[in-house]
């Protein structure tokens, strides 16, 4: 049983991954803190992010399905670099853009949380895993479009 929640949660995961890699292509990522960044250091934090979660997939591939501890470590892991990313005090011109990232990372933050919780208890509710990753997909995907 928790080696076939391991595999839904790994090919979720997967989707969501994918979906924050549009981020890459121009938007956000990791700095806290109450200084604005400016507009080249935020794309640089961008395109950090993508790297980081492009390493991540590869990382994920390599962990052993039926390895449940190693799979929670990994996707407690995921989380500091979506943390970072809402954190951010982005430049005027990314703004409304990176309200949607921030948005998104909430989601994702939410959603590797169920993960956890789903592989500690064997129950998952794939309903809200669904409607998290609706809204990870289009925030991101709308928080793109603001700054191409």
């Amino acid at each position: 049983m928790r080696n076939k929640i391991v595999k839904r949660i790994a090919a979720l995961l997967s989707v969501a991954v994918m979906c924050v890699s549009v981020v890459a292509c121009g938007g956000g990522s990791e700095k806290a803190g109450a200084d604005t960044l400016t507009e080249e250091e935020y794309e640089a934090k961008a395109e950090e992010l993508g790297n980081s979660l492009n390493t991540a997939m590869t990382d994920a591939a390599s962990i052993d399905p039926n390895d449940v501890e190693a799979a929670k470590e990994f996707i407690e892991g995921l989380k500091a670099p979506f943390i970072e990313f809402g954190a951010l005090n982005a430049p005027a011109k990314y703004a409304d853009a990176h309200a949607k990232f921030k948005s998104g990372c909430d989601a994702m933050v939410e959603y590797l949380d169920i993960c956890v919780q789903a592989m500690d208890t064997g129950e998952v509710d794939m309903e809200k895993m669904t409607s998290l990753l609706t809204t990870i997909e289009t925030d991101f995907t709308e928080g793109a479009n603001m700054i191409e």
